[in-house]
């Protein structure tokens, strides 16, 4: 695994407090989503490996391979949905909330409608997760690997960690204050 793949786990916490939406989005979408981008297709070779090297002995790896493929997928397209309609909306009302300025028109009838299909998304890629988790017995490799091959399990095990914190991010934070937000400008 490449040093892209693996987002510092000394790194200092992110707040749970932004007061500026426009900036926690700015946030996510750089630290949250690029890590994704890069992540993905690395574990995506290592998952490859593993299944060549040990599939006739785990195969489970099989399955696990077909998972992540699957989440990789579900959070390409819901990244897309929240960086192209949601967030763009999102970062509109902070703008119009600091200046006081005309409440953007929403292409969706309230910003409460993709706020709930994004939340959808969060909770099936959170499935998906505990089932990866389930399948590689909480990202244990077995004692014959050598570490590189061990190295493929560690990088899922960080990226469940940034998932969840991504999701916490949005799910407590942003979500909760974009609605705030609508419903003072309106």
């Amino acid at each position: 695994m490449t040093e892209s793949a693996s987002r510092d786990p000394a790194a200092p916490p992110e707040p749970d407090h932004w007061p500026d939406l426009g900036l926690l989005v700015r946030h996510i979408v750089e630290t949250h989503h690029r890590y994704v981008r890069q992540a993905v297709p690395e574990i995506t070779v290592g998952l490859h490996h593993l299944v060549n090297v040990h599939g006739p002995t785990h195969p489970s790896l099989h399955r696990v391979r077909q998972m992540f493929a699957r989440l990789g997928e579900e959070l390409r397209t819901h990244m897309e949905k929240e960086e192209h309609i949601l967030f763009p909306y999102i970062t509109e009302l902070a703008g119009a909330s600091a200046r006081t300025g005309p409440f953007p028109p929403s292409p969706f009838g309230t910003v409460a409608n993709p706020v709930r299909m994004m939340e959808d998304d969060h909770q099936d890629a959170l499935g998906l997760i505990a089932d990866l988790r389930e399948l590689t017995e909480g990202y244990t490799p077995p004692l014959e690997w050598s570490s590189d091959d061990a190295a493929c399990y560690a990088a899922l095990a960080r990226f469940e960690a940034d998932l969840r914190r991504h999701i916490q991010l949005e799910d407590t934070v942003l979500f909760p204050g974009a609605l705030d937000l609508e419903e003072r400008l309106t």
